[in-house]
């Protein structure tokens, strides 16, 4: 079976999405976890009649790589409810969203906790409900037969939101196969999934036999910047830590105990599936002030017309910001995690002690940190050469893209270059700031905190022009072109059109 060779060949290839076991016809496809505590698909033999589903709708064996026509918008927002954002991870937005389709008498689904404290996909049909669904759960969810009772509820005719990771949203929609009017899908800008045992034994050992009533990895009881992980208790109060000093969320954070596909991700901006993106809002205290009390702000990325006008029915407050800020600030939405140099070392260990996790997370977060070797690999470093790349993909499939010449680059040229554009419908723009020496950099004029690969002379230029269909070129009228750039110009044959700068 292609799937087993997949898994074979490479098990990061596989991110337990779960569609393979949903679309058997014969229930003949288990997940069973390896010695990770991550599930895999495991085919009975016996009973598979090899009709080929299964390698039909696996997302992973039928990828193929997207790019749009555009970048997507994306917002701020933030739930007018104060109660629902202080019980939110974020601003709110998912209630929000849920809300719209609870009205209607739809259906939400997500991942919960179940009577163990496990990470399951369930569904809610009512605020309480809602609830078990509502903030982040930082392990890799089980999605169970989540998938054919989505189906079920659309074929019935109900409005059905359905959330996840991106490779969950991902699998679902290649388990339907076709789009569905009445189905909104929401994934959120993801770190990575950690090892569900991990998780199963590391609740058990913070629980000491107490009753859990709660468990918040996000608790805003001191604020919403500052991330706590907490356990309430029935019977002896609460255990509250900082995400820096908790054991479980440390080793998350630095990429210790994700699934091996988190390192891989295939569904990485601009290949998401879903309609909708939502996150933290990190830094907005920075590009969008008013939204920013300390509470929750919500990031949102809008793929689809659904999505927009879902969103356009929430009752949140919100406001559009450039998409510059996801690989300043959520550098995961378009590049997948870097796993920690220790990775290795700490599901070995994990093998040959399987009934010690808990010993074996106590070895790695004890560890000297300077003793430990950093990596060698820089996140944002790698978010932003990738949003360069998807950049130039989208210039390469304009028909139409204009230059601008200046000598300082500033919020009012940034302003003026995009005022200018907003006149050439479907045009893109790039800002030529020269540095003298025949030398210059190449900013996007909607994205002007990307540069296009340093410095560029005018060798670069040539090839530039050719693969971004430069068509029109306009220059301040401060500085004057000198005769070198004048003469490039002048051999590409394209007209020179002076501007003068504007706040309006």
């Amino acid at each position: 079976m292609k799937i087993e060779d997949m898994i074979s060949a490479n098990r990061a290839d596989c991110s337990g999405c779960e569609a393979c076991a949903n679309v058997c016809p014969k229930n003949c496809i288990s997940m069973e976890r390896d010695a990770e505590g991550f599930a895999y698909p495991k085919i009975d033999h016996e009973v598979c009649i090899q009709c080929g589903r299964c390698e039909k709708v696996c997302p992973a064996l039928n990828f193929k790589s997207t790019m749009p026509d555009k970048l997507p918008e994306v917002f701020v927002t933030i739930h007018p409810d104060a109660k629902v954002r202080r019980h939110s991870s974020s601003g709110g937005t998912f209630t929000a969203l849920s809300e719209i389709i609870l009205n209607s008498g739809g259906i939400i689904f997500g991942a919960g906790f179940n009577e163990n404290w496990h990470v399951v996909h369930t569904s809610a049909e009512n605020l309480d409900e809602l609830e078990n669904l509502r903030g982040s759960k930082y392990v890799q969810s089980q999605i169970g037969y989540v998938y054919k009772r989505v189906k079920v509820e659309l074929e019935n005719g109900r409005q059905v939101l359905f959330s996840g990771t991106p490779c969950q949203c991902a699998g679902l929609k290649s388990f339907l196969v076709k789009d569905y009017d009445n189905l909104l899908t929401v994934d959120i800008i993801c770190h990575g999934t950690p090892s569900p045992f991990i998780w199963e034994n590391y609740i058990d050992y913070r629980a000491g036999g107490h009753d859990i009533a709660r468990v918040n990895f996000r608790s805003k009881r001191q604020n919403w910047v500052d991330i706590n992980f907490e356990i309430n208790f029935y019977d002896c109060g609460y255990y509250a830590k900082h995400c820096q000093q908790d054991m479980y969320f440390k080793q998350f954070l630095i990429d210790l105990i994700l699934r091996p596909s988190c390192h891989t991700c295939k569904f990485k901006f601009p290949n998401c599936k879903s309609d909708v993106t939502i996150g933290d809002a990190w830094g907005v205290q920075n590009f969008a002030p008013k939204f920013f009390d300390n509470r929750g702000t919500s990031l949102v990325i809008v793929h689809t017309a659904k999505g927009k006008n879902f969103l356009s029915k929430a009752k949140l407050a919100g406001q559009r910001v450039s998409f510059d800020v996801l690989p300043a600030h959520n550098p995961c939405f378009i590049t997948p995690s870097i796993p920690d140099n220790r990775r290795q070392g700490f599901f070995d260990d994990l093998k040959n002690f399987p009934h010690l996790p808990i010993a074996v997370m106590q070895k790695y977060f004890h560890q000297n940190p300077n003793k430990v070797a950093p990596s060698n690999r820089n996140l944002h470093a790698e978010a932003t050469q990738k949003f360069d790349a998807i950049l130039r993909q989208l210039a390469k499939r304009r028909e139409k893209n204009i230059l601008f010449i200046v000598s300082t680059l500033d919020e009012v040229v940034a302003n003026t270059t995009q005022n200018i554009l907003a006149k050439f419908e479907g045009s893109g723009g790039y800002i030529l700031q020269n540095q003298g020496d025949e030398q210059f950099i190449l900013f996007d004029a909607f994205h002007p905190l990307v540069r296009f690969g340093g410095v560029m002379n005018l060798e670069n230029l040539r090839t530039m022009f050719k693969e971004f269909h430069v068509t029109d070129i306009f220059a301040d009228t401060r500085i004057n072109l000198s005769d070198a750039l004048k003469n490039f110009v002048e051999e590409c044959g394209l007209p020179v059109n002076p501007f003068e700068l504007s706040t309006k």
